[in-house]
This record gives structure tokens, sequence and C-alpha cells, in this order.
């Protein structure tokens, strides 16, 4: 299992860039530092740093490999990826992007990681809001970090080394918390600014995306397939295998989860998803 995991997915894959991740930190906290200077959260760092991304640049958002996002950052600042950048040198991006990056520093240095969907309980009191972190594994457990925040006493817990109590969420163990805890599912989603965006079906996306990210198919947060959409309709069997899927989902080694998704294509990503894009709009991509 660790070989697959320190192993580059086509997506995190760094191609002809890849010597400009020589050199770069291999610890939590230095891959973390390196992707918060690479990346500007396209809504959440205009209240902390005052720039607003023009117009033109937002389609950097939906930049799915990070070949192309090293060759964008390159495009607009040509030193090395360590050195401080001005806001407007970064690309454009959201949680997935900073994620991406600090996985694809690891397994550059030959470290398993991988990317985890699911809902962070630490942005909005009350809510779960959309999310993505990293897993790196460090000899006998994965080390579950968020690359997109800075650390400090004010989270309440260590942003870089976070339990499975720390409040955040996989989208499988979301699904079995509104499916067997009670647990309300209008709480799951892209918070109270955006009330309609929420409930299972989008606790199932994430679920979705968080079981791709595990056979290393690194997804945008806006992509949508199958049981992630609002007009979906779950029988009584899709529910028994989306709770399997959940439960496995769940557990260190990926093997079970990877066989059970080899053995139905229901769990598996179709060659088509929707990417409801802010910058585009819903439109259909090959993936």
């Amino acid at each position: 299992m660790n070989d697959f995991y320190a192993a580059h997915s086509p997506v995190s894959h760094p191609g002809r860039h890849a010597a400009l991740l020589d050199g770069l930190p291999r610890d939590v906290a230095g891959v973390s530092r390196v992707a918060q200077g690479l990346v500007y959260h396209y809504v959440a760092d205009e209240q902390f740093f005052g720039f607003k991304p023009p117009k033109e640049r937002l389609p950097e958002i939906d930049t799915r490999s990070i070949e192309r996002i090293l060759g964008r950052l390159i495009e607009m600042d040509p030193r090395p990826f360590d050195q401080p950048r001005a806001f407007d040198k970064r690309i454009i991006g959201c949680c997935r992007d900073f994620a991406l990056l600090a996985c694809a520093m690891l397994r550059q240095a030959g470290f398993p990681a991988r990317l985890r969907h699911g809902f962070a309980g630490y942005f909005v009191p009350g809510w779960w809001i959309d999310h993505v972190v990293v897993e790196v594994w460090e000899g006998n457990r994965w080390r579950r970090f968020d690359a997109e925040v800075p650390p400090g006493d004010h989270w309440g817990f260590n942003v870089q080394d976070m339990r499975t109590d720390d409040p955040f969420v996989t989208g499988g163990r979301a699904w079995l918390m509104t499916r067997r805890e009670g647990a309300d599912p209008s709480k799951f989603g892209l918070g109270p600014d955006v009330p309609d965006v929420c409930g299972r079906w989008f606790i199932a996306g994430r679920m979705q995306q968080d079981i791709a990210a595990l056979h290393k198919q690194e997804m945008l947060c806006w992509d949508q397939w199958r049981y992630g959409t609002e007009e979906a309709v779950l029988t009584a069997e899709d529910e028994a295998l989306l709770d399997r899927a959940a439960e496995l989902s769940l557990e260190s080694d990926s093997t079970a989860l990877r066989a059970l998704c080899a053995s139905d294509e229901r769990l598996q990503v179709p060659a088509h998803v929707v990417c409801w894009s802010p910058a585009a709009g819903p439109h259909e991509v090959a993936v």
C-alpha cells in the first residue's frame, strides 16, 4: 500500500517541472509553508490579506494537474518555490490546491501521501465546511494535516497533526455520522452563506471525491457525478453500498476499499463528470 501512495498519480506528477521540487522541505511544517506561499484562496484569503484577484484570473481555480500549476507559477515568478511571493504571483486556487501541492512535494521525495476530501468543523461554529487535507505515512500511522492554514493555538488542536477526534471528518465519516449518529445533513456543505449547497447529496459527493483520492484520482472540489448530485435517487441497495464504502474508507489500509470499488462500477469515477466551476459554470469534462 505504501508504495502505491509514494508514487505520483497523473494529477500529482510534476512532469517537465520535476526539478523545481528538488531541494524543497520534506517535513509537514515545511511543505505546508511552501504551499501557503504558492496558492491564494479565491474566496477566503481576501479577508485576511486584502488582495482581490482580478476576474480574468479566476479560471486558474480549474487547473487540475500539478504540472500545469507549477507551469503557471514559474510563468508569474521564476524564483524557487520556497522564496516568499507577492499575493498576485500565487496561483488562484482553493483548499484542494494547497493539499495537492503538499502531497506532490511529499511524493516527489518518496513519502507516501494522499488527499482526503471531507468537512472541517473549525471554520464556522456549528457548520461542517467542505475542505481537503493531506495524509502522510509516518511508519505506523497516517499523519493528517491541513496544508492551507498556519498552525496556532486558536484552532484548539494541532492542524499539522490532526487526530481522529479533531474537527475534520472525511466524506465517509460524514456519511456515517448523518446515517447512524443523528448528525444534521444540512450542516454539511459550503456554510451559512450558501445554505442551498448542503445535505445528504453533497455529503455523498464528498465521499465519492474522497474515495477517488484514495485511488489517487485527485478531483476538483466542484466535480460531481452519480450520487453527488441533487437529482440522485438512492435505492436501499445504493445506500447499503455507500455504507460499506464509508466504513472501508475509514480504515488505514485502503486495499479492501479499492477492491470493493474495482468490483462495482457505481463507486468508480466515470469517464466524464460535471464540473460546477465557480469560474466557468457547469460543464462536462473528461477525466
